[in-house]
């Protein structure tokens, strides 16, 4: 797998980490180990009034207990709370059958220290049982391990290689933008060039500059297509069109990562794309990112 096909499996998984909650989550991490455990991890259901006996997985080889809680948003109190519940609830139901028992999260930036502590004091309590957490660096590790087929069926995606980007041609980004013309376009508005330094200015990470900047290598097709349009306003339709979508997306206090991925959607549709043509929507956004229509410009200053 190369850099930017890595790059891009990266923004996939960190946007569905960040994005999925309750059940979703659940089942992101339920097929992530069945693909890493085939035949060994076995997820858990709620089965009528017994539910799951808090137990939502189980990895047979290591007598390993999972139990997922992915809230819309973590308070320590009440991931406490869920802690010693399902601890507990786990310890009276299936204590023959593991030996250690992992508290998955979906709090990105980790546990913070109550909840930590309150791991550590079960740890003490209950040797020799092993007690611990996973979040996004463990489940990432996991997924990664996996061979890059199995990669796309899980995060919803199919990378572009850098075959498919070399070999992007003019009629590949016609498909792109006409497919966005056929929505909604709002008025549209000037285009500037961009800053040097507008990656680091607006946060994105490491993956998404990634993708940007191999973007790029296309970006001067997707202006001569603006160029070459009979209408000369096209061009400028298509960018308000991302302008307006970025605004949304700011609105709702979107991370710069999310916003990146859901422009994506936005030039690809609802339909899963083949490689080809995801490659010519990062051509796309490239463009418009160096023209200032989508992010913001490194004074500071929201395009408007």
């Amino acid at each position: 797998m190369d850099r930017q096909t890595r790059a891009y499996y990266e923004l996939l998984f960190k946007v569905a980490y960040m994005e999925k909650r309750g059940n979703a989550f659940q089942d992101l991490f339920s097929e992530i180990m069945e693909k890493c455990h085939p035949g060994d991890f076995q997820r858990v259901r709620p089965w009528g009034r017994d539910g799951d006996k808090k137990n939502d997985g189980y990895l047979r080889s290591s007598r390993a207990l999972f139990q997922v809680y992915a809230p819309n948003e973590m308070t320590a109190s009440d991931a406490i709370a869920k802690i010693d519940e399902d601890f507990y609830g786990a310890l009276d139901y299936w204590r023959h059958d593991f030996d250690k028992w992992v508290f998955v999260h979906n709090a990105k930036d980790g546990l913070g220290p109550h909840i930590v502590k309150k791991i550590n004091e079960l740890t003490t309590l209950h040797r020799p049982i092993i007690i611990g957490s996973w979040g996004f660096e463990e489940l990432r590790r996991k997924i990664f391990n996996l061979p890059e087929v199995d990669l796309a069926p899980l995060l919803g995606g199919y990378a572009p290689s850098t075959g498919d980007m070399q070999e992007l041609r003019y009629e590949n980004i016609k498909e792109v933008l006409t497919n966005i013309a056929r929505q909604d376009l709002s008025p549209f508005q000037d285009i500037r060039p961009v800053p040097p330094d507008k990656l680091k200015f607006n946060r994105l990470s490491e993956d998404t500059q990634t993708l940007l900047t191999w973007g790029m290598q296309k970006a001067d097709l997707v202006g001569n297509f603006f160029n070459n349009h009979p209408d000369p306003q096209y061009g400028d339709e298509i960018a308000s069109a991302f302008n307006e979508q970025y605004r949304q997306c700011k609105e709702l206090d979107m991370e710069a990562d999310t916003i990146f991925f859901e422009l994506q959607k936005f030039a690809a549709g609802q339909d899963l794309k083949p490689p080809r043509y995801q490659a010519a929507v990062l051509a796309v956004l490239a463009y418009l990112f160096e023209q200032c229509e989508i992010f913001e410009r490194s004074s500071g200053e929201v395009i408007v």
